[in-house]
């Protein structure tokens, strides 16, 4: 029998980071269930880019471009999708920014710049979809997190910390905005064969994949498939929640 609660047929899903590796597969698996998506990242040639390679694939997509560290440049593509499509129905707060410093070589200007990216932006990203799915009474916001938010990892501190933020921003905001029918869940992935894979030596990646039981690195479209999860009426009646997708990594830390 088929079921039709993973179905996007008409819906609008905005998903920010999404000009490779794990948003460039969530943009195309919740378009290949009917979404029409909004790819975007920081340059708008490479948004056009994918959007494009989705449209010639029978789907429907555009791109805008977003620096999400910037007020303006949110205030723009909230304004274009309201005045374009007026409605949205899913947000995926993907982009980040993650610094490989020690916590020494940590200084204040970069400090404010990730938390301008990775907690500002996903904040004042999520205020403004909340408005415009208010009018509908429903939509979910989806922030995709790391399991660095719970094991740390040296070298990528600002990280960690801005994405054990994101969890309580997750349960702050699924609980003020649950009334108007609005979910908002986190996901929090591990190592996944995507370019920033490739930041760590072969050696490294071999090691992380022998302390995972499932043993090996994760592919994009399995965590782009747990965002489909959260943004459709799959999961109608969850909100507040922390998804871990890491093939078990977690377990033999």
């Amino acid at each position: 029998m088929t079921d039709g609660r993973f179905d996007l047929t008409g819906r609008v899903a905005l998903i920010t980071g999404s000009t490779q590796g794990l948003g460039a597969a969530t943009a195309q698996v919740l378009a290949e269930h009917g979404a029409h998506v909004i790819v975007s990242s920081r340059k708008q040639e490479a948004c056009d880019a994918v959007a494009a390679r989705l449209r010639e694939r029978g789907l429907s997509a555009e791109g805008f471009a977003c620096h999400i560290g910037h007020q303006a440049a949110i205030d723009a593509i909230y304004d274009h999708v309201s005045a374009t499509h007026g409605r949205l129905d899913v947000l995926v707060n993907n982009a980040v920014l993650s610094p490989w410093r020690s916590v020494e070589q940590t200084d204040r200007p970069l400090l404010l710049k990730a938390l301008e990216t990775n907690t500002a932006g996903y904040w004042y990203m999520s205020t403004a979809a909340v408005k415009l799915m208010k009018t509908r009474g429903k939509g979910s916001i989806v922030n995709i997190s790391s399991t660095v938010a719970i094991q740390p990892m040296r070298m990528l501190a600002l990280y960690s910390t801005f994405k054990a933020a994101l969890d309580g921003m997750t349960r702050s905001f699924a609980l003020e905005v649950g009334e108007f029918g609005i979910r908002v869940n986190t996901i929090l992935p591990d190592l996944f064969d995507t370019m920033l894979a490739d930041a760590f030596t072969s050696t490294e990646k071999q090691a992380s994949v022998a302390k995972t039981p499932l043993g090996r690195l994760g592919d994009p479209r399995e965590l782009a498939y747990a965002v489909l999860f959260f943004a459709s009426d799959a999961s109608s009646y969850v909100t507040g929640a922390s998804l871990v997708v890491d093939g078990g990594r977690l377990l033999s830390s």
